[in-house]
């Protein structure tokens, strides 16, 4: 069972990925368009690129998430065998980059 279970994780890291690409992706063109609508000629095309991007802490929580994702998968890493490892990483980073998307500089 342990096998099935670290055979399926690396699909369901991707698929999680892949969802919260998507949604990231959807959000901002919704951003871009409504504040394209409501814009007027007299703004420059500088003034328009720095409206639309939204500053996050993606990178912080992705080496945050880490490091906590090395801590755990060394503790496990008797138990479960070198595996834990590179899925702790690898959940660990993207646990991190969903805390820091979330979450926004102001």
């Amino acid at each position: 069972m342990t096998k099935f279970i670290f055979a399926i994780l690396p699909f369901v890291a991707v698929v999680i990925a892949i969802v919260l690409m998507l949604n990231n992706v959807n959000k901002k063109n919704k951003k871009r368009n409504t504040t394209e609508n409501q814009n007027t000629f007299e703004n420059t095309n500088i003034e328009k690129k720095e409206e639309n991007t939204e500053e996050d802490y993606m990178s912080i929580g992705m080496s945050l998430g880490m490091c906590f994702g090395v801590a755990i998968g060394t503790s496990f890493m008797n138990i479960f065998g070198y595996n834990t490892l590179i899925y702790g990483i690898c959940f660990g980073m993207l646990g991190g980059m969903l805390v820091g998307m979330c979450i926004k500089k102001k």
